[in-house]
């Protein structure tokens, strides 16, 4: 595990945020809890206003699965500002794109893959569209290696994006999906240290996107069999607290998150489609994710990854607001 060199500045930004201080104030007053497979791990959407040792649920505020309030209304608008830009990030409505790119590991590439196969030539989506896959398996995009600007994993984003013909200030949407490596394995100890590594990301992201506007996070899948303990659950369970956690200190206003006015550090960061289920269809949706749907229990087979690809293409067609920029 690569060590973190940011330490004052991530305290600084823990000791801004009021909602994770009340996590650590609990913590110090009940331990954290070490989560194991045979406790209930209930879907976040499914979750809804229930709670899971004592936090919450749900994929927005509120134990709620859809966006409000001010939020809602700055997603949309964002949403309706993509439009397309050229390589130098002016618009374009001739020869200009809509960048989307994909950033982690390579269970997010896969899934951007099978997207792109699905959108091109779709007459249900935008024809601008422009999909550039930006991972890297191997180990080498984990959430500690795309949170240092100054990381290898950052070469091969350069590369990638050359080789496209592409550049970053084109880039406007972000799918991020990756693992972390920290060897806690507690609740709320392991999803609150992703947070901050995925807010660490976001920033980052600013500084190296100048003009993107939106990343949507999927969580993880469960996995089945899988050594590494990052990659065994609770831990992609816990990637989706974090994800919700990251989105809701956006909402709230945490320093180190704004996205819109002068101190602006980050995209605007919202859900896509929650890929988190286990065997048992989801009460929400029906989703439900099984082993005979994975390759080696944490990548997807050609079934499961038509899957999670043909669930995620009909969110951004479907959804209120991602529908204005993937539409047709």
């Amino acid at each position: 595990m690569k060590i973190i060199t940011t330490i004052s500045l991530v305290v600084f930004f823990a000791i801004a945020c009021s909602k994770e201080n009340a996590f650590k104030n609990q913590a110090n007053n009940q331990s954290d809890i070490a989560v194991t497979k045979t406790q209930a791990l209930v879907p976040l959407n499914d979750l809804g206003p229930g709670t899971f040792n004592g936090y919450v649920g749900g994929l927005y505020p509120g134990g709620l699965n859809s966006p409000t309030g001010t939020y809602a209304v700055d997603l949309l608008k964002v949403c309706r500002g993509i439009t397309p830009i050229d390589t130098f990030g002016n618009p374009s409505a001739q020869s200009g794109k809509i960048l989307f790119v994909s950033l982690g590991w390579s269970t997010c590439g896969n899934n951007m893959r099978a997207l792109e196969a699905k959108t091109v030539n779709n007459p249900l989506t935008n024809p601008k569209l422009l999909f550039v896959t930006l991972n890297s398996g191997r180990g080498l995009a984990r959430l500690n290696d795309v949170m240092n600007p100054n990381d290898p994993y950052w070469d091969i984003v350069s590369s990638q994006i050359k080789t496209a013909n592409t550049s970053y200030r084109q880039v406007q949407i972000i799918y991020l999906e990756t693992e972390d490596s920290t060897k806690i394995k507690s609740f709320p100890g392991r999803p609150l240290q992703v947070k901050n590594e995925l807010e660490s990301c976001f920033r980052v992201f600013k500084q190296k996107f100048p003009n993107v506007k939106l990343v949507y996070l999927l969580a993880r899948t469960t996995t089945f069999g899988i050594q590494h303990i990052f990659n065994t659950e609770p831990c992609p369970y816990d990637f989706g607290w974090a994800c919700k956690w990251a989105i809701e200190d956006q909402i709230n206003g945490v320093a180190g998150t704004a996205y819109k006015g002068p101190n602006k550090v980050s995209p605007l960061i919202t859900w896509g489609f929650y890929q988190w289920a286990d065997s048992l269809p989801r009460t929400t949706d029906g989703f439900y994710w099984r082993a005979s749907e994975s390759s080696d229990g944490l990548h997807a087979n050609s079934v499961g990854q038509d899957t999670l690809s043909t669930r995620f293409q009909h969110f951004l067609l479907t959804d209120r607001f991602a529908k204005n920029w993937y539409a047709h």
